[in-house]
C-alpha cells in the first residue's frame, strides 16, 4: 500500500507552485452560479423570484386546494401554474379594468 501524500503547512503540495496571493484568491473565490441581478430582491420571501413575481399567501378551503392540487397533478402541471390561470381567467372575465380604483399607498 503506497503511503499517502502529506500536506504541508504552507499548502505547498496542495497548490503546488501557486504564491500566496493566488493561494488567497483560490480560497476566497465563491463558487457556483453567477447571481442574476434580476432576480435580487431585498424582501427576503422575495429572494430567487423575478420582478414581476410574488409571494402571496392566501387561506383557502381545504376541499378547494385538494380539488386543485389533484387535478394540477392529473394535468400533470404545477400548483402555482393551475392558480395562476384560475386566476387570469377571472380577471378577464369579471375584472373591468376601467371600473377599479387605485388602492392608496398606505395600503399597499
Amino acid at each position: 500500500m503506497a503511503k499517502k501524500e502529506k500536506f504541508s503547512v504552507d499548502g505547498s503540495a496542495l497548490f503546488g507552485d501557486m504564491s500566496q496571493a493566488e493561494i488567497r484568491e483560490a480560497v476566497t473565490q465563491r463558487s457556483g452560479r453567477p447571481k442574476n441581478e434580476a432576480l435580487v430582491r431585498d424582501n427576503g420571501a422575495q429572494k430567487g423570484l423575478p420582478v414581476e413575481l410574488t409571494r402571496q399567501t392566501l387561506i383557502v378551503s381545504v376541499d378547494q386546494i385538494e380539488t386543485l392540487k389533484n387535478y394540477a397533478y392529473t394535468e400533470r402541471r404545477k400548483l402555482k401554474d393551475i392558480v395562476a390561470e384560475a386566476f387570469k381567467e377571472y380577471i378577464e372575465n369579471h375584472v373591468d379594468p376601467e371600473t377599479l380604483l387605485t388602492r392608496p399607498e398606505d395600503w399597499r
